[in-house]
């Protein structure tokens, strides 16, 4: 009843608060992953790390805190849901970058809604889409597909949109699968004992990935661990504040973070790492700007 009780009286501030931190964090993230295999940090290293140093995080956090005994269930609903949420979406979205920019892979995800929907009519059928959201993901949707026509890389003459963005396209997939499967299994449990319960899994296949690629481990600077460490604190703070939102407002209220989160990485991406931004660019952001508005005036009027 309790629990019931904060999901109703969290408050817009909040709401909102939690949609731009998840923003910040993710954008920001898809820059500090590109930045350091741009200096030559291997991609399944950088995530097996990523990964590893999370999951131990968060495992030491809840034996500390967290006195609840060993649950069967949510072990296998968190680790189905962060197949999706976590271990694809990370691997699709690392070797992206290796062929469009980090602003171009966060202008991507934007079309996450369009896919969430589809994910909600199959698992969700309970969830309303009115025609002004169907409208609103159509335009979002626009403006991704006019990147891979006028084949946009975000690189100074560089780059496969093909490759990257269909990557990156795979990893959009996951991420709307991911907000249902969040939204249906998460507002459950609480969200250190959700996220906790996740990355057991996302570890294993990691480890299983790093081994039978015959992967080393690399000697990394002073610089490049103060990234790594600062990813790892984005991505778990990114996580914290998604499965806090998906507890407590509809799915497609959440994925107004996918539409926020290319503004931070395309603005990174052009300041510290010289990627590109042009006409575009522009065309594609200016649609994805009306279908976020034209998304979140029905979501937060209601």
């Amino acid at each position: 009843m309790e629990n019931n009780k904060s999901k109703n009286d969290t408050s817009i501030f909040k709401i909102i608060g939690g949609i731009f931190t998840a923003a910040f964090m993710w954008g920001s993230g898809n820059v500090l992953s590109r930045s350091l295999l741009i200096e030559g940090v291997g991609e399944i290293f950088l995530i097996t790390t990523r990964v590893s140093i999370i999951g131990t995080l968060l495992l030491i956090h809840y034996s500390i805190f967290n006195k609840d005994k060993f649950n069967k269930k949510l072990l296998k609903e968190a680790s189905t849901t962060a197949l999706a949420s976590i271990f694809f979406v990370g691997w699709f979205f690392i070797f992206s970058l290796q062929y469009i920019s980090s602003g171009l892979v966060t202008l991507l995800i934007s079309s996450a809604p369009v896919f969430t929907i589809l994910w909600l009519k199959i698992l969700l059928k309970d969830e309303k889409i009115s025609k002004q959201k169907y409208i609103s993901i159509f335009i979002g949707l626009l403006g991704v597909s006019y990147l891979f026509i006028s084949k946009e890389t975000g690189l100074e003459n560089q780059g496969n949109i093909l490759l990257g963005g269909s990557l990156a396209f795979m990893g959009v997939q996951c991420i709307a699968l991911a907000t249902v499967l969040n939204r249906k299994y998460a507002p459950k449990y609480k969200v250190s004992s959700w996220l906790t319960y996740q990355y057991p899994i996302v570890i294993f296949l990691s480890l299983i990935v790093f081994i039978t690629t015959g992967t080393e481990v690399e000697t990394l600077n002073s610089s490049q661990i103060f990234r790594v460490g600062v990813l790892a604190f984005f991505n778990l703070g990114a996580f914290t504040s998604f499965t806090w939102l998906i507890q407590r407002v509809s799915a497609l209220q959440v994925a107004s973070v996918d539409y926020l989160v290319p503004v931070v990485g395309v603005t990174a991406g052009v300041l510290f790492l010289d990627e590109t931004f042009n006409s575009n660019i522009l065309v594609a952001g200016i649609f994805i700007f009306i279908s976020l508005i034209m998304n979140t005036k029905e979501e937060f009027s209601t």
